[in-house]
């Protein structure tokens, strides 16, 4: 039975409970699920463009980097607004140093229980932020 299916069993289940005609419609996002998305594509955007840059540099021995200055500073100035030098620190950490010329990655790790806290992805990245706000709240 496909999903379209299920749903329109689901409705005929509803519209017989309420004896009238009934419409579904999925769950709108909620603002974390947009703050999350919005986030992880920057994370993204600023990792290529990084690595662009710095291809650049290394392959062709164009150096970007004083171009691109001023887009950096902006975007981690905005960030400063946004975030706790805690959570600014992971940030930074992902897109800057996580990943090594040499193609190997550092991995992060609880201080206490030695466990490698994952933080491969955008999306893993978000989850610690968050976990530094929530942190912070208390």
């Amino acid at each position: 039975m496909s999903k379209k299916d299920n749903v329109d069993k689901i409705k005929s289940y509803i519209d017989d409970i309420l004896g009238t005609k009934s419409s579904l419609r999925k769950k709108l996002p909620s603002k974390i699920s947009k703050e999350k998305q919005l986030f992880c594509e920057i994370l993204q955007n600023l990792q290529f463009v990084n690595g662009r840059t710095m291809g650049m540099k290394h392959d062709y021995k164009v150096n970007m980097m004083d171009y691109d200055d001023p887009f950096y500073v902006t975007i981690e100035n905005l960030f400063k607004l946004h975030y706790t030098q805690e959570q600014q620190n992971v940030i930074n950490w992902w897109l800057y140093d996580k990943y090594l010329p040499t193609g190997e990655m550092l991995v992060l790790t609880n201080k206490d229980t030695e466990e490698v806290i994952p933080s491969d992805t955008p999306e893993d990245i978000w989850d610690l932020v968050q976990e530094h706000e929530k942190k912070d709240n208390k």
